[in-house]
């Protein structure tokens, strides 16, 4: 399957069927992508596939294994201008694909639930448009990043040395909204997605029988003051977002003769503002060691999974909303972030740019074993992308 990639890469019809053609080649560039979900980090059979069928197009060069397993490839116009960056995630996720599609994952336990592969058939569709169409001015790369879905890939690119070569002047992205009418773009108004990070907490005391749990150290007193301490995991009152969610749960082992001595508690904080996320993770840190130590438990606890706030730059965000009408395309205002996050914010923190929803319509929502991301959300999608371009490289 993959080998003939190269027959069917980048389009470079111009007669009127055109569209239509390009649009089916897309499809079938998701549905092969959607076949190979691989995990944060190792996405080298996906990086090869792309970087494979990039190479059908007409671009100024490419570069692979960026931050990881990212690609980036280049097109370059005739005229001094900006440089753009447009970004796709790679990554699958450990969920089973539950579709039943002909094209279902190969991969037993990880899928495409997070829609990834309509994220790189866009942005493919877009370098399919450049090929034909260069931009008139500046520069535009497109980034296949790797490793989103652990919040490490974004930071990994910028951080890589040859990124120095592709530096934006502006940053462009977007992710499939379920529940939002198909092809609608939803701009945000003050964040596209909150900061998260993840809190692995091990507690170690004393085991004993279970007859005596008196003579041990168990830690499940602990863990039952913790998870009903609202002024720690819940909101607080008239303040700002938060929410903690317990994500993985383990005391002891199996079995029915021994008090347990140990525990793993697993939790993602959640915060529209990266201060103050970091505010309540300190001071949950805080209290579960003070806990800890006068219930004589150690206690190890690791920050994971970090992922910053994903701002907006409200002059590219405007101009992007000019964008999509100029591409006959419904929009809409996100007058809250999404709960969930996003690493595309380590690029909007560092340069100007947005980050957008595009409504996938009714039907599961993301991390569902369920999820498909929608064939027709492809070209809007594209049409999107390429009149960003034309807004800002004219």
């Amino acid at each position: 399957m993959f080998n003939s990639l190269a027959h069917w890469g980048c389009m470079k019809e111009h007669n009127g069927r055109g569209e239509l053609m390009m649009i089916d080649n897309l499809v079938r560039l998701r549905h092969d992508l959607h076949r190979i979900p691989e995990f944060s980090g190792k996405e080298n059979v996906t990086a090869t596939f792309l970087a494979n069928w990039l190479a059908g197009c007409d671009h100024h060069g490419m570069v692979t294994e960026l931050g990881g397993h990212g690609v980036a490839v280049l097109f370059d116009g005739a005229e001094p201008g900006e440089t753009l960056l447009f970004r796709a995630d790679m990554d699958g996720v450990p969920v089973a694909d539950g579709t039943e599609k002909p094209y279902a994952s190969l991969h037993n336990g990880f899928s495409h639930a997070c829609g990834h592969d309509g994220h790189m058939a866009i942005l493919c569709g877009l370098a399919q448009q450049l090929s034909k169409e260069p931009p008139v001015s500046g520069r535009v790369v497109l980034l296949f990043q790797p490793a989103e879905e652990t919040g490490t890939g974004a930071d990994a690119v910028i951080k890589d040395p040859r990124f120095q070569g592709l530096v934006p002047d502006r940053v462009f992205s977007l992710h499939n909204l379920p529940g939002s009418p198909l092809g609608q773009v939803c701009i945000p108004g003050r964040l596209f997605a909150c900061a998260s990070l993840g809190l692995d907490i091990r507690l170690t005391g004393t085991p004993s029988h279970a007859a005596w749990p008196e003579h041990g150290r168990s830690p499940l007193p602990l863990i039952h003051d913790l998870l009903g301490d609202e002024s720690l995991m819940g909101r607080e009152k008239d303040g700002p977002f938060f929410m903690a969610t317990v994500t993985h749960l383990q005391l002891g082992n199996p079995g029915f003769g021994v008090s347990p001595g140990e525990a793993q508690i697993q939790m993602t904080l959640r915060a529209e503002a990266d201060a103050y996320l970091d505010y309540r993770m300190t001071l949950l840190k805080k209290m579960v060691g003070e806990r800890a130590k006068t219930s004589g438990l150690q206690c190890d606890v690791k920050l994971m999974a970090e992922f910053p706030a994903t701002p907006v730059d409200r002059e590219t965000a405007t101009a992007v909303a000019g964008a999509a009408e100029q591409a006959g395309l419904d929009v809409a205002v996100l007058t809250e972030p999404m709960r969930w996050s996003e690493d595309f914010g380590w690029f909007t923190q560092r340069f100007p740019g947005v980050m957008v929803g595009l409504g996938a319509g009714d039907g599961p929502q993301l991390h569902n074993t369920d999820y498909d991301f929608p064939d027709d959300l492809i070209r809007p999608g594209v049409l999107l992308f390429a009149s960003i371009v034309k807004q800002f490289l004219r």
